[in-house]
C-alpha cells in the first residue's frame, strides 16, 4: 500500500490522441502539458506538482506550420526550435524566429513550444507576435474561437477548459514591410529578459501607413505601445521628431525594479533600442527610395 506521501506527489499523465479524448479526460484540477520546460522550472521552485496532466504531444491538430487563406498557422505544439528554422516563419514572420532564438537555452528550444511560452503569458515570443498582429484559436471543448493576441494577453488567465490550438499571422501585402525583434539580458548567455522590443512597420512612397511597436520580456505583460505608434503613423524619415519617439517609449509603459535592475533603466532601454531600431530601419528604406530616383 502506498503511504499518504506518495500519493500526494503521484501524477498521472494521459496523452490523448483527438480533442474529444481531450476533454473526456479531463476532470477537475487537470493540467494541459506541452513540452514542460515551465511546469519543471515551477516545481523545482517548489510550486505543487498536479495530479492529473493532459499531454498534447499526441494530438496531430496542434501540430505543423503552413499557410491558410489569408493566414501563416502555427500549431500550439510546435517547438520552439522548429519556430527558428521553418522557411515560412523565416519568410513571413522572421522577428519570430529571432525571438526564439533568444529564448532559453538550446536543450529547452528543443522542448518548449511556441504555445507554452505564449501561455506562460510573460514568453519573449509574445511581443514579436503581437508586432505581427497574431491571433491566438482555442478549443473550450465544445467549440473553436479566435482572439486576437493583444485583446487576449490583457485578460484574466485562461479558463481550465481553454486549450490553445494554433496561432495565426495574418499575411500582410504591404508594398514595403520591415521589422526588428531585440531583447536585452544581464549577460550575454542563457538569462531572463531586462527587456524584450519588437516592431514592424509598412512604408509607402516613404510614407509610414501601418505599425506596431511592442515590449515584453521580464515581468512585464506584454504590451503595444499605441501613443508611440501615432508618433509614427503617417510620417516620413524626414518628418519623425526622434527625441519625441523616444521619450514617448521611456514614458509608453510601466516597468518594475529588482535586486539587479531599476525599473529607469529598464525604460530607458527599451526606449534607446526601440528607437535605434526604428532609425536604421527608416533611414535604409530612405537611401533605397533616394537611389531609385537617382
Amino acid at each position: 500500500m502506498k503511504s499518504s506521501l506518495e500519493l500526494y506527489y503521484h501524477t498521472v499523465v494521459d496523452a490523448p490522441v483527438s480533442l474529444e479524448d481531450v476533454y473526456a479526460l479531463k476532470r477537475k484540477n487537470s493540467v494541459f502539458i506541452a513540452g514542460g520546460t515551465l511546469l519543471q522550472l515551477n516545481w523545482e521552485a517548489g510550486q505543487q506538482r498536479p495530479h492529473h496532466l493532459i499531454s498534447s504531444h499526441k494530438l496531430e491538430s496542434l501540430q505543423g506550420i503552413g499557410e491558410e487563406r489569408s493566414y501563416l498557422r502555427i500549431g500550439a505544439s510546435t517547438l520552439l526550435s522548429e519556430c527558428i528554422d521553418d522557411l515560412n516563419i523565416q519568410k513571413r514572420a522572421k522577428i519570430l524566429s529571432d525571438a526564439c532564438t533568444k529564448i532559453a537555452a538550446p536543450a529547452v528550444r528543443n522542448r518548449g513550444t511556441l504555445g507554452g511560452n505564449i501561455c506562460s503569458r510573460v514568453g519573449d515570443s509574445i511581443p514579436a507576435l503581437l508586432a505581427l498582429n497574431a491571433e491566438l484559436q482555442f478549443f473550450n471543448g465544445e467549440s473553436v474561437y479566435t482572439v486576437p493576441l493583444s485583446e487576449w494577453i490583457t485578460k484574466s488567465p485562461l479558463s481550465e477548459r481553454d486549450l490553445l490550438l494554433h496561432i495565426n499571422i495574418p499575411l500582410e501585402k504591404g508594398s514595403q514591410c520591415m521589422s526588428f525583434f531585440q531583447k536585452i539580458g544581464r549577460r550575454e548567455s542563457f538569462t531572463a529578459a531586462i527587456i524584450s522590443t519588437a516592431g514592424w512597420l509598412e512604408v509607402q512612397n516613404g510614407i509610414i501607413t501601418n505599425v506596431r511597436i511592442a515590449i515584453g520580456g521580464g515581468s512585464h505583460q506584454p504590451q503595444t505601445l499605441a501613443d508611440v505608434e501615432n508618433l509614427l503613423l503617417q510620417k516620413s524619415f524626414e518628418t519623425l521628431s526622434w527625441g519625441q519617439i523616444q521619450k514617448g517609449i521611456e514614458n509608453g509603459f510601466t516597468s518594475y525594479s529588482d535586486p539587479f535592475v531599476t525599473d529607469s533603466y529598464r525604460r530607458k532601454a527599451a526606449a534607446n533600442i526601440i528607437t535605434a531600431n526604428l532609425f536604421n530601419l527608416l533611414k535604409l528604406e530612405h537611401r533605397k527610395g533616394e537611389d531609385e530616383c537617382n
